[in-house]
């Protein structure tokens, strides 16, 4: 019975290693360079504005938010013409993503629910990155690789020499 314990947290242990390199070293969303776009579509689609999610491309240079793009929308055009016409999203320029979460920023007179959802669909889209590159080291994969590695230890004892 210890045999095959043993064989069990080995195997436990290989996937738990694995899963935990995935999670470190794989699926990042920016380059070494903090270069490139980030799309809010994906992750922001329970941030409604007034008709609906507002999906945004934001594209960094060097670590920080060099434009924000509005792309195709439900939302009623007169609304978000206020939202541009008030440069809501200039705010953002030139903002590293704590920053960006970390901005105080009004809604939009007349086009509250839309520069809501702009402002918090890009701050949310900012925390996802920031997780993404600064992630919380105790996740479920190192538990699982601490935990296997304890029973293996165990076991150890009850071995027959």
């Amino acid at each position: 019975m210890v045999k095959f314990l043993n064989y069990v947290f080995a195997i436990a242990l290989g996937f738990f290693a694995v899963m935990f390199g995935i999670d470190r070293f794989g699926n990042h969303d920016l380059n070494n360079t903090g270069n490139g776009t980030l799309y809010t579509a994906e992750y922001c689609q329970d941030i409604i504005g007034f008709n609906g999610a507002i999906p945004m491309e934001i594209n960094m240079v060097n670590g920080k938010i060099e434009s924000i793009v509005i792309l195709d929308n439900e939302e009623t055009p007169r609304f978000l013409e206020r939202v541009t016409n008030a440069q809501l999203v200039e705010n953002f320029y030139g903002l590293t993503p704590k920053e960006a979460i970390d901005l105080d920023l009004d809604a939009v007179s007349g086009a509250t629910y839309s520069s809501k959802a702009i402002i918090n669909s890009v701050k949310t889209r900012m925390e996802i990155y920031e997780e993404d590159v600064h992630p919380n080291p105790w996740t479920w994969q190192l538990f699982g690789l601490i935990g296997c590695a304890v029973a293996l230890f165990v076991l150890s004892f009850f071995r027959k020499k």
